[in-house]
């Protein structure tokens, strides 16, 4: 099936980008079971509250994401099967609309509401770098509700092999609660439970572009690795100001995740987990999800500490 397919039922770039993607929900949900069928699943899911005086964690249990959780990522398993962002392997049922040369395409195993993947239309390695001016726009045009997310090809994202960012519903991610539009600065750094972290806010995007790609740069100086150094970034854009949060990341899976069992937790950090939504596939494995191993595994897949000091003291420098 070939993009034109699935962009049959986009009525054009006449029409803003966030009232076409209500359209296409809608007509997804009327055309693609698998869709409904994840869609209302979200509202009978386990969760749980974890919170601090700083910071909230919510627990959600979500079998539907065993198929994300369980990915293997590494270059032969990639090369052995087909790439799922590619549209002549996606469901007969699915259907898109455009964004510049990317392609928005609902998540029929979602995580929060109007959960999306937004797939590039040509079949590249998923990298930010070049790419962070698209993200920012895709921002812009996903608000006031929906934010922007991006997931490094070591850290979260289950299709490695094609770029791709995703959305879904601001109001429901929690780390953007920690940072109200008062306390902003143009460039600061946070820790928050384990989590190290670099945050970009104000109303010019050519700014944070630089300062993103200035930082992701700073990282490939610590990472000695060819590869994109391993982060994790979400970007709202609320109508006046940006906020984009960076996470520098040191694993993709923690510890838990490949103990045997009864101390196996099968959690996968990607970006919505580190904004605060934690995912758990199994009913025993959420049971003891608690605040002590929501931190471990945080401080476990973050960027070590002496070295998060390392790339703030570069990017006194290079964010003046």
């Amino acid at each position: 099936m070939p993009w034109r397919s699935i962009l049959e039922i986009d009525p054009g770039p006449t029409v803003p980008l966030r009232q076409r993607i209500d359209g296409l929900f809608a007509q997804q949900r009327a055309t693609w079971p698998a869709l409904r069928d994840g869609e209302a699943a979200l509202a009978h899911l386990q969760r749980k509250m974890l919170s601090t005086d700083s910071s909230t964690v919510i627990v959600q249990r979500n079998p539907a994401r065993r198929g994300s959780t369980l990915a293997k990522t590494d270059a032969k398993a990639i090369a052995a099967r087909a790439c799922f962002l590619c549209p002549d392997k996606m469901p007969a049922e699915e259907r898109g609309v455009a964004f510049e040369d990317f392609v928005v395409l609902p998540n029929p195993f979602p995580i929060l509401p109007l959960h999306a993947t937004i797939a590039s239309r040509d079949h590249q390695s998923q990298r930010i770098m070049g790419r962070v001016d698209a993200y920012l726009r895709l921002a812009r045009d996903l608000s006031p509700d929906l934010a922007a997310l991006y997931n490094g090809p070591r850290c979260g994202a289950s299709a490695p092999d094609h770029l791709h960012f995703q959305a879904a519903v601001a109001s429901e991610i929690p780390i953007l609660a920690q940072f109200p539009p008062k306390e902003r600065r143009p460039h600061f750094a946070h820790t928050s439970r384990g989590r190290r972290m670099v945050v970009f806010a104000g109303a010019d995007p050519a700014r944070i572009q630089r300062d993103v790609d200035v930082t992701i740069a700073a990282l490939a100086e610590l990472d000695p690795s060819d590869a994109e150094p391993m982060l994790n970034l979400i970007a709202r854009f609320d109508g006046r100001q940006y906020l984009v949060v960076l996470f520098p990341r040191a694993a993709h899976r923690p510890a838990c995740y490949f103990q045997p069992e009864p101390d196996q937790i099968l959690i996968s950090p990607a970006i919505l987990e580190m904004c605060g939504i934690v995912v758990a596939t199994e009913e025993a494995h959420y049971s003891r999800v608690d605040d002590r191993v929501v931190e471990a595994i945080y401080e476990e897949v973050s960027l070590a500490g002496p070295q998060f000091e390392r790339l703030i003291a570069a990017l006194s420098i290079g964010l003046r």
